[in-house]
């Protein structure tokens, strides 16, 4: 009995030391997995939307067909005669609808902004759940290692009472 209970607690503290090194793993894993997180989410949200390739990509080719587009209209007017206005007015359509793609880019650069931050919301969610369930199962382990040892203790003495009742009864209600 001494000897069981011995070789048990000796048993629950080396599980214990285990279970410790393999919580403060997944505890560091989480720690670089949100440092990278951090560090994506500066570097994405803090950085310029209309320098990115993308976009940049969208306006050189606006720009360049909005210029063929000019050198058309002047080559025409040499040639069939159009007038100043002709030609202004055409440039001033062309440049209203430039101004209408940075607008709508604009635009664009605010619900990006909006996205990156409600996905960098969503993981560093996951990454506290994933905290929380580490500590809640640490919490419960302790609470059903406590509550197994209050059992075999308490199991023990009804052991021990039994063996002393069996032993000694006799002669203690005589």
């Amino acid at each position: 009995m001494i000897l069981g209970a011995i070789f048990n607690g000796i048993m629950a503290a080396v599980q214990n030391r285990r279970a410790k090194k393999e919580k403060e793993k997944a505890l560091k894993i989480l720690d670089q997995e949100e440092e990278e997180l951090d560090n994506l989410f500066n570097e994405t949200y803090y950085s310029d939307f209309m320098k990115r390739a993308d976009v940049q990509q969208l306006i050189n080719t606006a720009k360049s067909h909005f210029q063929s587009s000019m050198n058309n209209i002047q080559g025409r007017a040499t040639v069939m005669g159009g007038t100043d206005e002709w030609v202004g007015a055409n440039q001033r359509r062309n440049s209203e609808q430039l101004s209408s793609l940075y607008s709508n880019l604009a635009s664009q650069g605010v619900q990006w902004k909006d996205s990156v931050l409600n996905n960098y919301r969503a993981q560093k969610a996951n990454i506290n759940a994933q905290r929380y369930g580490t500590h809640s199962n640490d919490a419960a382990s302790y609470r059903n290692a406590s509550f197994g040892s209050l059992n075999n203790l308490a199991q023990n003495f009804s052991d021990l009472d039994n063996k002393l009742f069996d032993s000694y009864g006799d002669k203690i209600f005589k």
